[in-house]
């Protein structure tokens, strides 16, 4: 099959979608992924065609507006720079994704498309001009289900009253959304869209790949079944990481501080951003100081190597995950779900500091399952931090994440299961 994927964002949005591209392109199907112009390099490095849509994802927070966003106090600018932003951002997403998946239907053909969360109603609206197949893949549980509400809780609450929650966030979703979506299908030529997206998907047949792990939400699979199969955490293969420059060489200095103590406490918050890094910073070295520990911390704004200030403290910049984690003690991060998986397929009690999107919902399902806590990066401080990593360093945090650890999926029984879905979902739908 001929295949376009589709996936915005940052790298952990990115990510599976490479994965899943790489396994396709395995078994003999031409894939061609729309990335980020930042991530058609990396796409490129495991062997996959890819042309660029929409921003620069990296450079999405480094603009002054971006900047002034994180810093105003004033809501109602806050308000007004956010919108600005989204704006701006689907404008230009639109006009690449309509122009370049309409290019390749016309140079070689396109038997299907495949979405990550971002603009999958876009998605809906090509496969339906084009008059093909199309699947979706989610990165946390995101819509209505029984299992979790649509706001972010460490309770477990009744499922009519999750189930309620999300039918709430998708009609304010569907009320806001809706006026760009029918703008993109009317640019298609395509009559207005009268229902909400999930109703859509369901009515059509779309196959809802949850490409994250069911130790989380105990009884989701079940109530989801066939057409939203949890099929786990996908990940690069062992193989493949060397081609993204990730690897540790042995006698680099970050080995070498690995080496010279005891398994430090990774912390890392991806490309959330850090209203004032420096701040955030002086936090981890004063947790590292009270509660005598070692300290890892990925950032790509310092300075690589041991902290000046203190040796207990190493500041490193990209690093393969299935390496370094395994060598860490427990681990502090932002809730992206690929770094979640990560940190607790390695046995670490985790803390999440969510900055937005499904990553407050990753925060408490650590905390519902007993391997961690959560708080908000906004309010990290010396103080939160410190508490937050005491939790972390229980015997029975320590024992219970070893144990959930032990349950996951392994990231090559979930590439497989979602490559399989596909295959047989849109073989059924073509014939």
């Amino acid at each position: 099959m001929k295949l376009a994927l589709s996936f915005y964002g940052s790298r952990g949005d990115i990510q599976p979608g490479v994965c899943l591209g790489h396994e396709l392109t395995r078994r003999g199907h031409s894939v061609t992924m729309l990335v980020p112009p930042n991530y058609v390099g990396f796409a490129a490095s495991m062997g996959l065609a890819a042309r660029p849509i929409g921003l620069d994802s990296e450079s999405y927070w480094d603009s002054d507006r971006s900047r002034e966003l994180m810093s105003t106090r004033n809501p109602v600018r806050k308000l007004r720079l956010a919108q600005q932003q989204v704006v701006e951002g689907f404008a230009r997403f639109d006009a690449d994704l309509a122009d370049t998946v309409a290019g390749l239907a016309a140079e070689t053909g396109v038997d299907g498309l495949i979405s990550g969360p971002l603009g999958q109603e876009r998605i809906h609206a090509l496969a339906e001009y084009l008059g093909v197949p199309m699947a979706t893949m989610r990165f946390c549980a995101m819509s209505e289900n029984g299992a979790i509400g649509a706001i972010p809780s460490s309770r477990t609450l009744p499922a009519a009253l999750n189930r309620a929650s999300w039918r709430a966030a998708d009609a304010v979703t569907w009320t806001f959304g809706k006026g760009p979506e029918n703008r993109f299908r009317a640019r298609l030529g395509l009559p207005a869209a009268e229902q909400r997206l999930p109703h859509r998907l369901r009515r059509d047949g779309v196959v809802q790949i949850q490409a994250y792990d069911p130790v989380f939400f105990p009884g989701l699979a079940r109530e989801w079944g066939a057409d939203r199969p949890l099929v786990g955490f996908l990940d690069l293969p062992a193989d493949k990481r060397s081609a993204v420059g990730e690897e540790i060489a042995t006698d680099s200095p970050l080995w070498r501080w690995l080496d010279d103590g005891p398994p430090p406490v990774y912390v890392a918050f991806g490309s959330a951003p850090l209203s004032d890094p420096d701040a955030v910073h002086a936090a981890i070295g004063a947790t590292a100081r009270t509660l005598g520990i070692r300290t890892l911390v990925g950032s790509r704004g310092r300075p690589e190597g041991v902290d000046p200030d203190n040796d207990a403290v190493f500041v490193a910049g990209a690093m393969n995950h299935a390496t370094v984690l395994p060598r860490c003690r427990a681990a502090v991060h932002h809730g992206g779900a690929g770094t979640t998986a990560a940190t607790v397929r390695a046995g670490l009690p985790t803390m999440v500091a969510s900055a937005g999107a499904d990553q407050a919902h990753w925060g408490a399902a650590v905390t519902r399952l007993g391997i961690g806590t959560s708080t908000r990066l906004s309010g990290l401080d010396a103080a939160t931090l410190t508490e937050g990593v005491e939790v972390l360093l229980r015997p029975d945090t320590v024992r219970r994440a070893d144990e959930v650890g032990a349950q996951m999926i392994p990231p090559a029984d979930a590439v497989t299961t979602a490559a399989e879905t596909i295959e047989s979902t849109f073989t059924r739908v073509t014939v």
